[in-house]
């Protein structure tokens, strides 16, 4: 029997170059307003539109554009430009009332590649190490002109981002002591993956992840502690059992616009705080086996490093085993009659099997399915589960590794909303790479899972297209991974 897994969902129009427009003012009081966004392609306009003229009265807002390939480096080619230079309300001859700066990297602090009025910038290029180009906008009360319109792309650059540094969650640094770190990082990587909660303002700037596993329950608490205490660090904890792909919410997380020491600990009852903050935050209850990843985000480039000091009591304490599976991703999603439970590891160790197990109100779980896991694997591997009995309302799974050696890790649930008022199929279309219809299907109620489980197809990559009887479009593609 042909087995299809569902590994991307395509938005209509998905082939479209996404669109950007300038934030006019900045998340929890700072000049950022809106988190990096790792990209290759776009176009990115004043806070107007296409359309529109830009605002009044921008006080140095930013915003940032990073590659999401590695080797690569982001290019902004502007084809519209017009921004107000008229000298008698600026101040006399070469004044500008309103003005972009476009900076070379991710920090709003890097420097200045353009910053003028009068000419368009043209087309700008990062030569930065991180590849990411930063614009800041500023206009006074006078007159609002029509702004920019600007092409994203990236180029190929010696020196960019290599995409195997732990400034990406996938490449995070396995520690289970206290360890210096040195901060030669060059910025916030090829994923914005910290851009929620206390985060939210600017996400990653020089970012590095580390990830750690609970030996024996307690209270956690940790220290970052600077070599230079001028220099200013944050950080944001996610878990127990948080996937990279699908971090969710930081559980622990300081992003205060203070220097020295930070972390959780120092009395503090707070679990998440901005840039107002102390820089503390509170301890955290572990429990053995949970998995936990750690972001430390540094905001100036020529940070000297620092060292991670655990300060675990109760008993608690770190296991020094390699762990034995990366977790991707681990969704849901209603298709039809059904949910879809799906995982993907990056790699596996002396793994033996996985338990999914659910939960109807996220508490009390009960086991749904084992599968054997693949023991030794470095290429990613995809897991896939269709629960043909969903509750309506809240469906709440939760995915169990086991090893060899009968070892467990559990990893954070996933939630899932089953509604009888989902969208009704009426065709179904599957199309190869190239585009070419090869299988269509119509008629009443259409079932994905039961009208394609039957047919025979070369393995492959596919487009699967459905059509409800509201004339709405949502595109699938499938691989075709094994034949039983």
């Amino acid at each position: 029997m042909k087995i299809f897994f569902i590994i991307l969902m395509l938005a209509p129009g998905m082939l479209l170059a996404q669109t950007y427009t300038h934030p006019t003012t900045g998340i929890a009081s700072t000049y950022a307003g809106a988190c990096m966004v790792n990209t290759c392609s776009g176009t990115y306009y004043d806070n107007g539109g296409a359309g529109g003229n830009y605002a009044a009265n921008i006080n140095a807002i930013y915003r940032t554009f990073c590659p999401s390939t590695a080797g690569m480096c982001v290019r902004a080619t502007f084809t519209a430009f017009s921004m107000n230079d008229t000298y008698f309300l600026c101040g006399g001859p070469g004044s500008c009332c309103d003005y972009l700066q476009v900076l070379n990297g991710q920090a709003q602090n890097s420097p200045a590649l353009y910053n003028n009025c009068t000419t368009s910038p043209g087309t700008i290029t990062s030569t930065s190490a991180s590849g990411c180009l930063t614009f800041r906008h500023t206009t006074d009360g006078s007159v609002q002109l029509g702004g920019w319109a600007a092409t994203l792309s990236c180029v190929a650059c010696a020196g960019g981002p290599t995409g195997t540094s732990n400034q990406d969650c996938v490449n995070a640094v396995q520690i289970c002591a206290d360890s210096p770190f040195s901060s030669t990082v060059s910025g916030p990587g090829l994923a914005s993956e910290s851009c929620v909660g206390c985060t939210g303002a600017g996400g990653e700037v020089y970012s590095s992840w580390y990830k750690f596993q609970v030996a024996n329950s307690g209270t956690l608490g940790l220290i970052i502690d600077p070599t230079n205490n001028a220099d200013d660090y944050d950080f944001a904890l996610y878990g127990p059992g948080a996937a990279c792909g699908a971090l969710g919410s930081p559980i622990r997380c300081s992003y205060a616009a203070n220097s020295g020491n930070t972390g959780l600990g120092n009395g503090a009852v707070d679990a998440s705080e901005d840039v107002a903050g102390d820089a503390w935050v509170s301890t955290l209850a572990v429990t053995a086996g949970q998995v936990y990843y750690l972001m430390v985000n540094q905001w100036s480039p020529t940070a000297a490093g620092f060292t991670l000091d655990w300060n675990l009591t109760g008993g608690a304490s770190l296991n020094c085993t390699p762990l034995s599976v990366e977790l991707k991703d681990f969704f849901c999603k209603q298709d039809e009659r059904s949910l879809a439970v799906a995982w993907t590891t990056l790699t596996e160790k002396n793994s033996d099997y996985f338990i999914l197990e659910k939960s109807e109100d996220g508490s009390n779980f009960f086991p749904l399915v084992q599968s054997k896991a693949q023991g030794e694997s470095t290429a990613p591997t995809d897991y896939f589960f269709y629960d043909n009995q969903p509750v309506v309302g809240a469906n709440y799974y939760r995915l169990t590794e086991v090893d060899l050696n009968g070892e467990k890790t559990t990893f954070d649930m996933t939630v899932c909303n089953f509604s009888l008022d989902a969208l009704r199929i009426k065709t179904m279309r599957i199309y190869n790479q190239s585009g070419s219809l090869i299988k269509e299907a119509n008629g009443e109620d259409l079932d994905i899972k039961s009208t394609f489980s039957s047919m025979v197809l070369p393995d492959g990559v596919y487009i699967l297209e459905t059509i409800g009887y509201d004339g709405g479009v949502e595109r699938i593609k499938l691989v075709q991974l094994m034949q039983q």
